[in-house]
């Protein structure tokens, strides 16, 4: 079973299209419709042409790029799911391949297509919605729009309205739009109203945005790799925020920021050490006290025995 037309437009929507390597979320560098060099298929075509590894700032073609994602789901991605998912009718298959694209093989074994093979294809949407969702620790909104389309795809057959090959769509509204559009109003961009349509002055921010921020290319369009550092540029100011705010709130206190327990369990060890001494000098006080004058009267002994000694020669 191979991947449909409009399940290749599915796929290659969500991924979008990036000509130049960037860092993802996670920090893996990728290009192309969501390529890294984690795919057996693209490592091996990467490296047959370029001698290397992929590496931010190079470069792929669009006609590549769609030639590679037709290989790459046909032998790489849709046997894993045909294999372990039977009976599945198109737009399902379609669904799943999505899901195995983006998270990898081993999804195959989490409980939406647990539920998937146990016929249950509403409990595995509303698992799968719920599923995969974060990366780099974070948890995204790309990751759950795309969840959210793949559990409708897989319940409803609802494929939307993409197109495949991809070309900017500036005149209807669009999530990730809005999401650059809060990013960039909070980095101060100014990028006019947060309301996900890509107008000229969404644009001319974009691209000031790129060009503070080589090696993205400037062309003013909201693509992977522009969504990408924005989510990581966010996740460091939010970061920092937080990190302010704890550092406000110990004022006069404690910083928890700067406790180590290392320290205070030498800090305990040493107090145990000292409260014991005590305990031991009280314990024994008469016969310290007694060690201590006995030896004071022999030193004063000495002291007057060598003055003698002095006056009589």
């Amino acid at each position: 079973m191979k991947v449909s037309e409009r399940g290749l437009a599915f796929i290659a929507a969500h991924e979008g299209f990036a000509s130049r390597a960037y860092l993802d979320p996670a920090g893996v560098v990728t290009i192309g419709y969501g390529f890294t060099m984690r795919s057996r298929i693209f490592a091996s075509w990467w490296l047959s042409r370029h001698g290397g590894p992929l590496k931010v700032g190079n470069v792929l073609s669009r006609e590549d790029a769609s030639k590679l994602l037709l290989t790459m789901l046909d032998e790489e991605y849709a046997p894993p799911v045909e294999k372990a998912l039977a009976h599945l009718t198109q737009s399902e298959f379609d669904a799943c391949v999505s899901v195995i694209y983006n998270l990898g093989a081993r999804a195959l074994g989490w409980k939406w297509a647990a539920a998937l093979r146990s016929g249950d294809r509403d409990g595995a949407a509303r698992l799968l919605a719920q599923t995969g969702v974060t990366a780099g620790g974070r948890r995204l909104k790309g990751l759950e729009r795309r969840r959210k389309d793949e559990a409708d795809l897989l319940k409803t057959g609802d494929y939307g309205s993409a197109v495949f090959p991809l070309g900017p769509n500036e005149a209807a509204t669009d999530p990730a739009v809005h999401e650059a559009q809060a990013a960039l109003t909070q980095l101060g961009y100014q990028p006019g109203p947060v309301d996900g349509l890509s107008g000229q002055r969404t644009k001319a921010a974009v691209r000031a945005f790129q060009r503070d921020n080589p090696p993205l290319l400037v062309d003013g369009q909201i693509g992977p790799a522009t969504l990408s550092l924005l989510s990581r540029l966010m996740a460091k100011k939010g970061a920092e925020r937080t990190g302010a705010g704890l550092g406000l709130a110990g004022s006069g206190a404690v910083s928890l920021a700067g406790f180590h327990w290392q320290s205070a369990l030498l800090a305990g060890l040493c107090l145990l050490l000292l409260v014991l001494a005590i305990g031991v000098v009280w314990r024994f006080r008469g016969r310290i006290a007694a060690v201590v004058t006995s030896l004071w009267m022999q030193s004063g002994a000495k002291r007057w025995v060598g003055r003698e000694s002095t006056a009589s020669s």
